[in-house]
């Protein structure tokens, strides 16, 4: 399932900045111009509350992506999480897009449009 985020700024402060979620995969399509980043459960900041609903894997699909900048020793070990997703409203109707990677990185980028993806069975888990 394909869902195209109206708000992105609002979306990523709903999910806690994607807190804590594990990192499987950043695919920089230069072609597209487009930025996917998939983890293994886009409600990780709520694990263990009462709101929590369960694993959800995901893909978030950044689309006219551009002055793209990474930094990162993330890489340094096996495990790479989300420290926060940071998003900030530019003119023309762009954004630009800070991925803070834990433990050490940052993904920076801008773009027009963002896109939740997710499997039909993980969407009707979490009520959507």
């Amino acid at each position: 399932m394909q869902i195209v985020i109206p708000d992105p700024k609002s979306f990523f402060t709903e999910r806690g900045g994607l807190h804590d979620a594990r990192i499987r995969r950043i695919v920089w399509d230069a072609i597209a111009r487009a930025i996917s980043v998939e983890v293994a459960d886009l409600n990780a900041n709520a694990l263990g509350l009462p709101e929590y609903n369960g694993a959800e894997p995901g893909s978030i699909l950044f689309r006219e992506a551009n002055d793209l900048s990474l930094g990162c020793d993330a890489f340094a070990n096996d495990i790479q999480r989300m420290y926060d997703v940071e998003i900030e409203e530019r003119e023309g109707g762009r954004y630009r897009c800070t991925l803070l990677i834990s433990p050490g990185g940052r993904l920076t980028f801008d773009f027009s449009e963002v896109v939740l993806i997710t499997s039909p069975s993980s969407a009707a888990k979490a009520g959507g």
